[in-house]
């Protein structure tokens, strides 16, 4: 089983876990407060609490070190 990375949901601050092998794309939605999106093809996206930078950060530490830029 892949391993999973933890998230907070802004809606309720209750923890959110993410399959890094199937995000697709992370990005800022301008807003006040801006929110972090994690989308996951074109049909579902997640909105996290954290930080835009957190969010690569967290993906990025269960990466296979070969697939790291």
């Amino acid at each position: 089983m892949p391993k999973l990375c933890q998230f907070t949901s802004p809606r309720d601050g209750k923890p959110v876990y993410v399959n890094p092998g199937r995000v697709s794309v992370v990005y800022t939605h301008k807003g006040e407060p801006p929110d972090t999106i994690i989308g996951f093809g074109k049909d579902f996206m997640l909105g996290v609490q954290e930080s835009l930078e957190e969010t690569v950060r967290i993906l990025r530490s269960v990466e296979p070190a070969g697939d790291k830029d």
